[in-house]
């Protein structure tokens, strides 16, 4: 398993940040024991789409989950070996299970869709798609639990999860964006160890320049140019530059009195 992930700090001019605030919807997970985030349900029980995309370079993690409350019926997507997994059951059948070829553990952005189609499920992440199917009685899945990203809350007991080795997955580390249930995103419920996008964007992305601090204030970006010799949105223009004064070029100036 690979520790740390790895982002890059390159240099951000203010349009270039505004694209990506404009764009960004993105949770930043750190890996560490107890995290997790809480969504409200995703009624995936006979069709349906969840999209996301995810950055990463871990080897085996969970994904996210879902489940009928510690009965039968269950989703959950893994990475395992650098890929994504998938494995569900409905109505107390045998689990089916899709490993995916495309290696997800390289420090690159990769598209991910589930769709729901009763007995079937269908799983894509950039160009490569595998369909699954259970051969159950049933062929609606029951869905009783809210949707758990990057791990599984502490206060959720055993007994309430039909998976009885979710809860011992390596928790998610990395980024997750654009995360839509068909064209909506999910409510987020609430969360543990995680950072949205905007703190992402001071940490990771920080747009202030020569030295300005950068906070999240009423939900947007502001850059602190107080201990600096720089001023403007960004901390871009300098304090001390002044404005040249107008002269006319070709024509004679009239005396002042």
């Amino acid at each position: 398993m690979t520790s740390g992930l790895r982002f890059s700090a390159l240099p951000m001019g203010p349009l270039v940040f505004l694209s990506l605030l404009v764009t960004a919807r993105a949770l930043e997970f750190g890996g560490a024991p107890g995290q997790w985030a809480r969504y409200g349900r995703w009624e995936a029980g006979s069709v349906g789409e969840l999209s996301f995309s995810l950055k990463t370079n871990i080897s085996k993690a969970l994904v996210l989950y879902l489940d009928d409350g510690g009965n039968c019926d269950f989703m959950e997507l893994l990475i395992s070996g650098g890929r994504l997994q998938l494995r569900f059951a409905i109505h107390c059948a045998e689990p089916a299970t899709l490993h995916m070829e495309t290696q997800v553990n390289d420090d690159r952005w990769h598209m991910v869709l589930l769709t729901r189609n009763f007995r079937e499920t269908l799983l894509m992440v950039d160009g490569e798609t595998k369909m699954a199917e259970v051969k159950s009685k049933r062929k609606e899945m029951a869905v009783v639990s809210d949707l758990f990203v990057g791990g599984i809350p502490p206060d959720v007991r055993l007994s309430a999860l039909t998976s009885s080795t979710v809860k011992y997955e390596p928790p998610f580390l990395g980024l997750i964006s654009n995360l839509k249930v068909g064209e909506t995103p999910p409510t987020l419920l609430n969360s543990q160890g995680i950072q949205s996008d905007m703190e992402y964007l001071c940490t990771k992305q920080n747009p202030c320049l020569n030295g300005g601090f950068c906070s999240i204030q009423y939900g947007e970006v502001h850059c602190d140019c107080t201990h600096t010799r720089y001023k403007g949105k960004y901390c871009k223009e300098d304090k001390s530059a002044k404005s040249l004064p107008y002269c006319t070029v070709g024509k004679s100036a009239k005396s002042l009195p």
